[in-house]
């Protein structure tokens, strides 16, 4: 599929989940509240495809997946271990909107079922329109959403319906929290992702 029609169908996409969230949340006002939706970034035609979980704060304030802490430091990450770009990685997440604790300054809670469940048919036809080389998914709630009947197995490669190469890895949060088993988790991480860079490298 020409790159043109890609981002055309992505633009249509993103305008039919905008339509929809404001229908299912009619009244709520969910950009008054804050939470615009934060939809996936990078080019049409990459060739690896990253899916986290949601938008964060940071996410939501920039309108960008993976620029928060959690996500900055998986994205430098990518960048070293692939030598490519941040702009070279198609990057989204299941759930487009901050799903959060009605606290004062709010506060990240994980999503819903009923959220992932309204996300989870866009996700797919995201999926189509980009047809990556590999997914990378990070975290338990990416994974289930391409995967909903298997464990979720890190480091282990699946492939998905449409016959995509998934990569599952542990959500960059979970890794920073682990803060005495950083440097092993790493090492695993990194070697994870370069069999990622060679399968996709070696369909180039």
């Amino acid at each position: 599929m020409p790159v043109k029609t890609k981002e055309r169908r992505l633009r249509g996409l993103f305008r039919e989940i905008e339509r929809g969230w404001g229908r299912v949340h009619k009244g709520s006002g969910h950009k008054r509240d804050g939470k615009p939706l934060v939809y996936g970034s990078g080019p049409a035609n990459a060739r690896v495809m990253v899916i986290g979980e949601a938008p964060g704060r940071d996410e939501t304030r920039q309108g960008t997946p993976f620029v928060g802490r959690a996500g900055g430091f998986f994205v430098e990450i990518l960048e070293d271990v692939f030598k490519m770009k941040r702009g070279d990685f198609y990057i989204t997440n299941v759930v487009k909107v901050w799903p959060t604790i009605e606290t004062k300054r709010l506060k990240t809670r994980p999503p819903h079922d009923d959220e992932v469940g309204f996300f989870l048919p866009c996700l797919g036809k995201e999926v189509k329109i980009v047809s990556p080389k590999a997914i990378i998914a990070a975290g338990k709630t990416a994974f289930k959403a391409l995967f909903p009947s298997e464990d979720f197995t890190p480091y282990k490669w699946f492939r998905s319906e449409g016959g995509v190469p998934v990569m599952p890895v542990y959500h960059p949060a979970y890794i920073l929290r682990k803060q005495k088993e950083i440097k092993k988790n790493l090492s695993v991480l990194k070697t994870a992702l370069k069999k990622v860079r060679s399968m996709v490298l070696r369909d180039c």
